[in-house]
């Protein structure tokens, strides 16, 4: 493994990826309820593997190709790709950032039909936010250097 081989972009992506990984283990939600007067409020955390069924998945396999891209240009057996790996990437960064979106905006059960019941973020999704962007940026970056070589 040649370190020297990975492109600038594809250690960003790779290392925000890591970060999104490490992101799903951070608190993503805290859900707080009152049960009357005169009782305390119970509240409780999750993770984001703890509150999602498919979506912790889904990001761990889409920060998982931007890993396996510079892992696999650092060992130098990339194969013949139709498409540049910095665009695979930006496009694997691009839908993990929409899915992020999605759950900040879309809180897992609102709580709204349960009076005192109150979800709210924690840091989580906010880090997985910043390293998805991060990924994308990568892939923009690694897939403008290939252009580059290309042409020159």
């Amino acid at each position: 493994m040649d370190i020297a081989r990975v492109d600038r972009g594809l250690l960003i992506a790779a290392g925000s990826a890591v970060l999104l990984i490490l992101s799903l283990f951070l608190p993503w939600y805290a859900v707080s309820a009152s049960l009357g007067p005169g009782v305390p409020k119970v509240s409780a955390t999750v993770s984001g593997w703890e509150s999602f069924s498919d979506t912790d998945l889904l990001l761990f396999l889409l920060a998982a190709v931007a890993i396996a891209a510079a892992a696999a240009t650092a060992a130098g057996s990339l194969p013949d790709l139709p498409v540049p790996i910095g665009q695979i990437v930006m496009g694997a960064g691009a839908l993990a950032l929409l899915l992020v979106l999605f759950r900040l905006v879309n809180l897992p059960g609102d709580g709204s039909e349960i009076a005192g019941v109150d979800i709210g973020r924690r840091i989580g999704p906010f880090v997985a936010l910043i390293a998805a962007v991060g990924i994308v940026v990568g892939g923009m970056q690694a897939s403008s250097m290939t252009a580059r070589t290309r042409t020159a």
